[in-house]
């Protein structure tokens, strides 16, 4: 009798959980994800462990690295399915509407250019677009790759609408971690506007920005972490008004040593970092 009840019981407990369980998700994902899903144009992927949200922005402008476009070779298909070439203005991005206009701007010597975003990589907040050859030609580049500001000129609209997801594709969609893109948005104090500027240079000093915190404990003890590299706290206004503290290494006097401690693998270990010029 008393293994009959232990039976009845476990299979009443497992039925509760069976029925209990998946609405608990169900409410969960409908409650963060349902912005989100209205926002996207492709479903999130993962590259490396990280995702990636591509939207479909109406403001979009970027300050970090351009890299040269290595991965793919002349008449090779792009994400979109245009073929690519080294003579055309094109470049990557990793989550800019495909296809988008950009307007690249060499902040080394001011050297400006449209180009074509239609395909996936750069996925980096500091490494933040792929361009051709033809590019950096345009814009005198470093071949070992520049600083450049990126801002969205343009997007192709129908490309939002072209495809509508299947089951499985929203499943996907749901089951991505909450998120956003990084996006580093162009603060007051970014590009200074002094008058001593360098005629050159579109800026005066360049920074690793680690990360960005409320309290400043935090990135007190970020800085002992990293107590062989040159730091220091920034303190500074965001978007929102609010007070935070930004935990910045350099400053760099050019793009080559950057790129050096970049290389660095004590840097692997934080997703967050970004350019910060002064």
């Amino acid at each position: 009798m008393r293994i009959f009840l232990l039976i009845i019981f476990l299979i009443l407990t497992n039925c509760t959980i069976a029925n209990v369980v998946p609405l608990v998700i169900e409410d969960s994902n409908n409650k963060n994800n349902i912005k989100l899903i209205e926002k996207l144009i492709e479903e999130p992927y993962q590259v490396n462990g990280k995702w990636f949200y591509p939207y479909d922005y109406k403001k979009f402008e970027e300050i970090g690295l351009a890299q040269l476009e290595t991965s793919l070779k002349n008449g090779s298909k792009t994400k979109n399915g245009e073929y690519y070439h080294n003579d055309t203005l094109s470049g990557a991005h990793r989550s800019l509407p495909l296809p988008s206009i950009i307007e690249v701007t060499n902040l080394n010597n001011g050297k400006s250019a449209l180009v074509r975003v239609n395909h996936r990589e750069a996925f980096s907040s500091i490494k933040v677009v792929n361009l051709s050859e033809a590019v950096f030609k345009e814009l005198e580049m470093n071949q070992n790759g520049d600083l450049v500001k990126i801002s969205l000129i343009d997007s192709n609209e129908s490309f939002v609408l072209s495809k509508a997801y299947t089951y499985d594709e929203e499943k996907k969609v749901l089951e991505a971690p909450v998120s956003s893109v990084v996006v580093i948005e162009k603060e007051k104090n970014e590009l200074s506007t002094d008058n001593n500027i360098n005629n050159k240079n579109l800026y005066n000093k360049i920074f690793i920005n680690i990360a960005s915190f409320a309290f400043k404990e935090s990135a007190q003890k970020i800085k002992r972490d990293l107590s062989t590299y040159d730091v220091r706290i920034f303190e500074s206004q965001n978007l929102s008004g609010n007070t935070e503290y930004k935990v910045l290494i350099g400053p760099y006097s050019d793009v080559e040593s950057l790129l050096i401690d970049l290389n660095d693998d004590t840097f692997k270990k934080y997703e967050d970092l970004s350019i910060y010029l002064i």
